[in-house]
């Protein structure tokens, strides 16, 4: 009798203790307030966007649908400071639970972040699931950020210099490319630029020319950043041999546009930066990001323009052109890891990217929503657009200092 009351104690002892374990998890997600069961809050540090709706309008709008964005909060930040405002954060016990990321800043957060397993989300899902572009932000162990939108680099275009040119389409590859911007720019005196036909050639007054660059390396194969699925490693600082052609014809290509001995001569420096430049009609083609259509508006409200996709090689059958990548992303410091890594997966989910694409104006990094629409004259030209994009890793502790260095290396070229 006796050793069986000491089982009934044991079992009994067992069932008390797994109770108050699984107490402890479900807490950990609820709070009890006035005897009512409310979700543990959550917050999100992400950047601000240009769409239709806030990011907490539309989060508020989810949780209408689905409890799972509930008690879910939205912090505008500066992406600049993103990496430094995290640290300060978590040293202080204020760190957020997730933030929201782009291949610039992923490199530089990975080791605070929190990949979510391939048994959650496997490698096939998220192939086949999101547009190729976002897979920087996996790797050996995980899946580091849930892909939400892609901004593509394409080509903007002033449809009036175009007509006063009598150049009725866009140049859909390089060769007719090179062909047709001398026709866009206009030169008095033989010498005097007075009208440019693209702004491509310097770097102090182009907009985006490292990401043009990249552009210009990725269609000739070259890939800038590998990975072995754990460490990143430049191909250019390993040697040109790893790439497909040398890189160093993309430079070239690039700075004859702001050569006046050559043919394609149609840009210098002695023109304000390549996006106002555009907007105040002294320039024929622009390289900008989608993301910069409402900003040209603002700009100048009666700018006729349009979009078209990135030019394209015809030496490669593969279409390619830079794209920023954006993920939503857990740290390692949340106390909410199950919940945060809910709030993620649902917000990359077919329902909540619908209304995510109403927040960013960009084309969405799913799949399944990259399609056009027909009573949008921009929105074919973005999700296509999408669809190529890929981009490369900011390495750690890059930021201005990637940037110094394309400066420099294009500055000495066109200054000889």
């Amino acid at each position: 009798m006796g050793d069986k009351q000491s089982i009934f104690q044991i079992v009994l002892l067992f069932v008390f203790g797994f109770l108050a374990v699984g107490g402890v998890i479900v807490l950990a997600l609820y709070q009890n307030d006035n005897d009512s069961v409310t979700i543990t809050p959550v917050t999100i540090w992400g950047p601000p966007w240009t769409g239709e709706i806030s990011p907490s309008d539309a989060l508020s709008g989810l949780s209408d649908s689905s409890r799972v964005f509930e008690k879910v909060t939205y912090v505008v930040k500066n992406p600049q400071s993103l990496y430094a405002d995290v640290l300060s954060a978590i040293a202080t016990g204020r760190a957020p639970d997730m933030v929201i990321i782009d291949q610039d800043s992923f490199l530089s957060l990975k080791d605070i972040l929190q990949p979510i397993s391939y048994e959650e989300v496997p490698m096939r899902t998220f192939r086949t699931t999101f547009a190729e572009g976002t897979e920087l932000f996996t790797n050996s162990d995980g899946v580091y950020a849930i892909p939400l939108s892609v901004d593509p680099l394409i080509l903007f275009w002033n449809r009036d210099l175009f007509t006063n040119a009598a150049i009725a389409q866009v140049p859909e590859d390089w060769d007719t490319f090179v062909r047709t911007v001398p026709r866009l720019a206009n030169i008095e005196g033989g010498s005097t630029l007075t009208q440019a036909g693209v702004a491509f050639g310097e770097y102090d007054n182009v907009l985006h020319a490292n990401e043009v660059l990249s552009a210009l390396m990725f269609q000739l194969g070259n890939p800038i950043v590998r990975t072995d699925g754990n460490e990143y490693e430049s191909v250019l600082r390993s040697g040109i041999q790893d790439a497909s052609d040398d890189p160093t014809k993309a430079i070239q290509f690039y700075t004859d546009f702001a050569n006046p001995v050559k043919q394609v001569y149609a840009w210098n420096k002695t023109f304000s930066r390549s996006r106002e430049a555009f907007a105040a009609n002294k320039v024929a083609l622009y390289a900008g990001f989608a993301s910069e259509v409402p900003t040209l508006y603002k700009i100048n409200p009666n700018l006729n323009f349009d979009v078209s996709l990135w030019p394209q090689s015809t030496a490669r059958t593969n279409k390619v052109t830079y794209g920023k990548v954006y993920g939503i992303a857990r740290l390692k410091a949340t106390r909410n890891q199950a919940r945060a890594a809910g709030v993620m997966t649902s917000l990359g989910s077919r329902n909540s990217a619908n209304m995510w694409r109403q927040v960013t104006a960009l084309p969405s990094a799913r799949r399944d929503l990259l399609n056009g629409a027909p009573d949008d004259p921009f929105e074919d030209v973005l999700v296509r657009s999408a669809i190529m994009a890929r981009s490369w890793p900011e390495p750690v502790g890059g930021g201005t200092a990637t940037d110094d260095i394309f400066r420099t290396m294009i500055n000495t070229i066109t200054s000889g």
